[in-house]
């Protein structure tokens, strides 16, 4: 993936701020509307970080929820190792 680099402008949106992405950026990410992106803000404060937040199956997710229920005694007693 090619390193792109431009501006974005801070706006106001509601209560809320906003910056906004090009086509092109949107296009980059893999991105569509609704989709969840972790944010980590640096701790001097001047750079922003997003991250895709990937999502589990339908058949991954009830595989883990699965485990977990039948497990639930064992995770329980080694959470706190």
């Amino acid at each position: 993936m090619e390193d792109v680099r431009n501006k974005s402008k801070l706006f106001k949106s509601g209560n809320s701020f906003g910056l906004r992405i090009t086509k092109h950026d949107k296009e980059q990410l893999h991105a569509q509307p609704g989709e969840e992106f972790e944010k980590v803000i640096s701790p001097d404060g001047n750079s922003i970080t997003f991250k895709k937040i990937k999502k589990v199956d339908d058949q991954t997710q009830k595989m883990i929820d699965n485990i977990f229920s039948e497990d639930h005694d064992l995770i329980e007693a080694l959470k706190d190792l």
